[in-house]
């Protein structure tokens, strides 16, 4: 009896031996180069693209990430209005060391390293803040910035990911390049006009803040006192440290309690890369359904996705007959082909080859070249990840030739590396950690070929 056709309630989980990624070996290539600074490995990715953990020329333990600097005497304002940050200290932004020039309009931030989980991943493994903690993260946030703002900088991506809880419980903003950098935020965090294409501003900030308490608050917690960082007119919004002084109508500040290592663990799996309210709160399997549409299916093979900044799979399917429609035996049938093109496509940093997956100028489409561009600027590529895909319903049909599906992935762990480097076991290289069975809804527009139009939570 085939793979995931046994007659069971639950089909069963049936993935083949992956074939490894080969890439002809080269010698490595190094990491950027920071004058007085040994660059590591990279950790992750901030708005202005990879950020690198370092040593100073004393062996100090730092940072770096790195600016695109506007041309001209903006460029020049920025470079010093980043270097007057040195000059201070505030308790809840990481200590800015150093800002060194680059070639080619570029300069390198030097930071400390602010150790702890990310909000995201607290709000995994907790659920909700209670009312004193909202008041903390409130308070801290909105002083850092505050700070900011008076000395003209704009933070540009005030969201989840960007907010560190440093031991004691101590909420720190990081990835202060967002505004330089020219990026439009994070997904659910980014105010109304900057959708619209307006660039970043403190009101900016200050909706970014917002929408994080909103999404941190548990149940009931008050956050309605900070509706009026929401308004949707940029200046009907209150400055940044008038938002912090509300603090104490929410209630007596109290200690962000940190979750256990192993609940930081599981929840950081939980949390993956997704950092928008939906990806966090409600990735989920999708609900049995007994209508004769709903039609599942398990995926007999192993394939490989990429999920970068995303909390979802990406999945195109095809078909051979244009008036038939997509049937669950035929999706589990090319989802495996098709999913192994979009991860070549990603690990040869194909556009063109990533764009025949999704329909043109949707949002799928958009979220692909976003996520593509950002990983051709960080300076890194993804080694060895592999997502497969264990179930799949056609959840209905139409309008049109346009089909809904849901998928359940289940990816593993990949490495970070220099771009272009060789597999080779001395190239630095940054371990992420897998992620737990998660769901995704796909809109197909179609037929032959089907192509992804969007993608969101299963369920809606």
């Amino acid at each position: 009896m085939p793979c995931g056709w046994r007659r069971r309630r639950r089909p069963t989980r049936c993935l083949a031996r992956a074939v490894p990624f080969r890439r002809r070996r080269s010698r490595p290539t190094p990491g950027p180069r920071v004058p007085g600074y040994r660059l590591l490995t990279p950790v992750g990715f901030g708005a202005g693209g990879a950020v690198w953990s370092a040593r100073d020329g004393a062996g100090r333990p730092v940072a770096v990430s790195f600016v695109a600097l506007p041309a001209g005497e903006r460029g020049s304002a920025t470079l010093r209005r980043l270097g007057a940050l040195r000059s201070g200290i505030h308790p809840h932004l990481p200590r800015v060391l150093d800002v060194v020039g680059l070639a080619q309009g570029r300069c390198a931030l030097v930071t400390e390293v602010v150790a702890g989980p990310t909000l995201a991943t607290v709000h995994a493994a907790r659920g909700g803040l209670p009312a004193p903690e909202l008041a903390t993260l409130l308070g801290a946030l909105g002083s850092a910035l505050g700070y900011l703002h008076d000395r003209g900088i704009i933070h540009g991506d005030v969201a989840p990911r960007n907010v560190i809880i440093a031991a004691g419980g101590v909420p720190v903003l990081v990835d202060l390049v967002g505004e330089v950098s020219h990026e439009k935020g994070t997904a659910g965090f980014v105010a109304p006009e900057r959708a619209r294409g307006a660039p970043a501003s403190r009101a900016a900030d200050v909706w970014a803040l917002g929408q994080v308490l909103r999404w941190a608050a548990a149940p009931d917690t008050g956050a309605r006192l900070v509706e009026a960082a929401l308004a949707e007119h940029p200046a009907a919004r209150p400055g940044a440290r008038d938002l912090a002084a509300m603090a104490p109508g929410l209630a007596d500040a109290a200690e962000i309690v940190l979750p256990d290592d192993a609940d930081l663990a599981q929840a950081q799996l939980r949390a993956g890369a997704g950092t928008t309210p939906t990806e966090l709160a409600r990735t989920r399997r999708p609900r049995r359904r007994h209508r004769r549409t709903g039609r599942r299916v398990a995926v007999g093979t192993a394939v490989v996705a990429l999920l970068i900044g995303t909390g979802a799979a990406v999945l195109a399917v095809g078909g051979e007959d244009d008036d038939a429609p997509l049937a669950a035996a035929e999706a589990s049938a090319v989802a495996a082909d098709l999913l192994q093109r979009r991860d070549a496509a990603l690990m040869d940093a194909d556009a063109a080859a990533l764009a025949d997956l999704t329909v043109p100028g949707s949002a799928a489409a958009e979220a692909d070249a976003a996520l593509l561009a950002r990983l051709r600027g960080s300076g890194l590529r993804v080694d060895g990840l592999e997502t497969g895909a264990v179930e799949v319903e056609v959840v209905r049909h139409g309008p049109g030739p346009e089909v809904v599906v849901d998928v359940v992935s289940h990816q593993g762990p990949y490495v970070l590396v220099p771009a272009d480097a060789a597999p080779d076991p001395d190239v630095p290289s940054t371990p992420v950690a897998p992620q737990g069975d998660r769901c995704v809804r796909l809109v197909l527009a179609g037929p032959a070929p089907w192509r992804v139009s969007s993608t969101g939570p299963c369920g809606e």
